[in-house]
């Protein structure tokens, strides 16, 4: 196999060991509502407050995206075509030429900048009717009030 091959393997290797408990934490979230309930909802977000994220609909776009459906994509979550970007940046960020995007604060107060300004707008155009911008009447925060 090709060294380069195996450097980026390794490495994706020694970033799932680091993410593991962040991972395995939100399986099990998600498996737990799965038994509780079955509405629909795969936010931990909105699945425990009922509004939804930041990254809600972005399951959904990149399932659009597989299938070749941009339009959906589009519009489930307008930064679905970022989502490579990030999960690259974050996994190789040992890598030399990725290291600088991983170090850089321009990088993230530009993505969080996106995010918090298509979240605002996606609230504003869909919400609480429109998903997945909608209302998840069946969250664990209105179980709890109720």
């Amino acid at each position: 196999m090709n060294q380069k091959i195996q450097i980026l393997i390794k490495e994706f290797l020694r970033s799932t060991k680091e993410y593991f408990w962040f991972i395995l934490f939100g399986l099990a979230y998600m498996v737990f509502f799965l038994v509780l309930n079955h509405n629909g909802a795969f936010c931990l977000i909105k699945m425990t407050i009922g509004i939804p994220c930041p990254g809600c609909g972005m399951t959904r776009a990149v399932l659009s995206l597989i299938m070749f459906n941009f339009e959906d994509a589009m519009f489930y979550h307008p930064l679905v075509f970022l989502l490579p970007l990030i999960l690259i940046v974050l996994f190789f960020k040992r890598l030399r030429f990725v290291t600088i995007l991983y170090k850089s604060q321009l990088f993230w107060g530009t993505l969080l900048f996106l995010f918090i300004g298509v979240y605002i707008m996606r609230m504003y155009l869909y919400f609480p009717d429109t998903a997945p911008m909608d209302y998840y009447e069946h969250s664990l925060l209105e179980r709890l009030l109720n």
